[in-house]
């Protein structure tokens, strides 16, 4: 079975290198709606039934742990949100018990997925042991495929997507970098959110509708929330 895995921190404890630029309101508003948009991508994903067969969630926030009982996504409840890491090494226990054989982990702060580039890395999954989405600068992972879900310890942050690729060889195993402009661009900087409007007009320009988030931001670049 291959699954998709959404680790979610709290809200409140988010976006913290924006705290310069926006209040904790409105940092918990622009994660609500990062979250609103990567969890309409990975329901459509799963229903498409071309791959992927579930989505699975790991989080201590709420407003999260309430939508997955409301939509029967299974969760795994955290008593408060760890690293990004741990969240997904606990998770991955989790889901290896529940029969999943790959997983592929992806983060709630690049929004603008979409379901083809998930079901493109799912399909990889099949043929790879390690698939990996580098952050834009190539440093670090955005979203990690594997196969099994414990073929290599998930490490995030600065240097990871090659500490993943060191573990995989180091096992001997295949892996494989992609880079799906959707999942390329992540959002922690003011410099991250004008990339990601950027690729975001693109799309749009090609006739794809406009995410939430974008919207969400270009209306804060408006009245000067984020330089």
């Amino acid at each position: 079975m291959i699954a998709a895995l959404l680790p979610v921190k709290e809200f409140s404890r988010s976006k913290d290198r924006l705290s310069g630029y926006l209040s904790p309101a409105e940092r918990v508003q622009l994660t609500r709606t990062m979250f609103e948009d990567v969890w309409d991508v990975l329901r459509e994903a799963t229903t498409r039934r071309d791959g992927l067969e579930r989505l699975l969630v790991v989080t201590a926030e709420p407003y999260v742990l309430a939508r997955c009982q409301r939509d029967g996504v299974p969760c795994l409840e955290e008593k408060e949100s760890d690293t990004h890491s741990e969240s997904v090494r606990r998770a991955t226990k989790w889901a290896m018990g529940l029969g999943v054989s790959t997983l592929l982990s992806v983060p709630i702060d690049s929004p603008g997925m979409t379901a083809t580039e998930i079901l493109a890395l799912a399909r990889f999954g099949r043929e790879h042991s390690v698939v990996l989405v580098p952050s834009v600068d190539g440093s670090g992972t955005n979203a990690l495929v594997r196969t099994p879900p414990d073929a290599i310890e998930p490490c995030f942050g600065p240097g990871s997507c090659r500490l993943h690729i060191e573990a995989a060889e180091k096992k001997g195993l295949d892996w494989l970098v992609v880079r799906p402009p959707g999942l390329l661009t992540d959002i922690d900087t003011p410099e991250d959110v004008e990339e990601f409007l950027l690729t975001m007009r693109t799309r749009e320009r090609s006739g794809e509708r406009p995410v939430r988030t974008a919207e969400l931001l270009r209306e804060w670049f408006r009245t000067h929330k984020v330089p």
